[in-house]
């Protein structure tokens, strides 16, 4: 069944409480780092969330193995995705760990898009792994990047609703990172229930397609 995400932002108050922290998958993280190096040095397209892509080598082949073939042209900048689920805890872990990291050094040079996630549905709809809630928070970044495409300005506003992912989307929450990082409360959720939902649910089945293809010509 497709979420309904059409309504505005969620008033819920977030519960005040202690939460444990979540166990490290230390495996999981330096296989990840690995890829990452590797995609810096060799200049390769390079998608990730819990797991990160790298090229089909029947793509690589179609490439002469000359010496400085994959060098960029000057000025060209090297692809850098992020394909993620707002509310899941593997999507923090990523961001606060590789992708900020990786653009806090490199973020003149890369070309970064950040995806998300799904299903979509026969009804023009999608379904988010972790429910409709999921999907308004998807929207609600979307709408942070359709508004302020600067990615220092809606990566840093990703972040901080991925550090409380469990309270995604509340109000308060998202009213808080939207001060933090100077972005206008009023017209992201203008944006995200904006036609009864229309503009945020077409912003993210193109997401979710740019995700589906991209792993339709990757392999991990």
């Amino acid at each position: 069944m497709a979420a309904n995400i059409s309504l505005p932002v969620t008033d819920e108050k977030r519960p005040v409480r202690n939460r444990p922290r979540r166990r490290h998958r230390p495996l999981l993280i330096v296989a990840i780092i690995a890829t990452v190096l590797y995609a810096f040095y060799s200049i390769q397209p390079i998608s990730s969330y819990a797991r990160l892509f790298v090229q089909k080598h029947s793509q690589l082949d179609s490439y002469s193995t000359k010496p400085n073939e994959f060098a960029l042209e000057a000025g060209e900048l090297v692809p850098l995705e992020a394909h993620i689920m707002s509310k899941c805890p593997d999507a923090r872990d990523c961001l606060r760990d590789l992708v900020l990291p990786a653009m806090m050094r490199v973020n003149e040079k890369v070309n970064f898009t950040l995806s998300y996630i799904g299903t979509p549905t026969e009804n023009d709809g999608v379904d988010c792994k972790h429910g409709p809630g999921e999907c308004m928070g998807n929207i609600i970044e979307l709408c942070a990047r359709h508004l302020y495409p600067d990615p220092k300005i809606y990566l840093g506003f990703t972040m901080c609703l991925t550090k409380d992912y469990k309270s995604i989307p509340q109000r308060e929450l998202v009213e808080d990172c939207a001060l933090e990082h100077a972005i206008d409360f009023e017209k992201l959720n203008e944006c995200a229930a904006k036609d009864d939902g229309a503009l945020g649910m077409a912003m993210l089945r193109e997401s979710v397609k740019r995700t589906a293809d991209v792993c339709s010509t990757l392999i991990y």
